[in-house]
């Protein structure tokens, strides 16, 4: 047995070993429960209420479906093709 399989098989063992000790890790954050506490967060703005002006406009320059920034003119989102709203035209 060479030095290069010995080793490969330790990196081997290790990468198991931490895998399998996952679940044992004291102190994990619930990574999705913190995404939405800092999306509220940020929709709901500093004062804690949801701005009024500039909500509209925030929508306007961003696909509602994918969330990729259109100009004023696009009538299609260049992310995922979807019609942007008022491109009726």
């Amino acid at each position: 047995m060479s030095i290069g399989s010995i080793l490969v098989g330790v990196a081997f063992a290790l990468v198991v070993g931490a895998y399998l000790a996952r679940p044992f890790r004291r102190g994990r954050v619930d990574l999705d429960r913190a995404i939405e506490t800092w999306v509220s967060q940020i929709r709901m703005g500093e004062g804690g209420e949801i701005p009024a002006e500039g909500a509209a406009e925030e929508a306007a320059n961003h696909c509602s479906q994918c969330g990729h920034r259109v100009g004023p003119d696009d009538r299609f989102c260049a992310g995922c093709g979807k019609p942007l709203p008022g491109s009726e035209r």
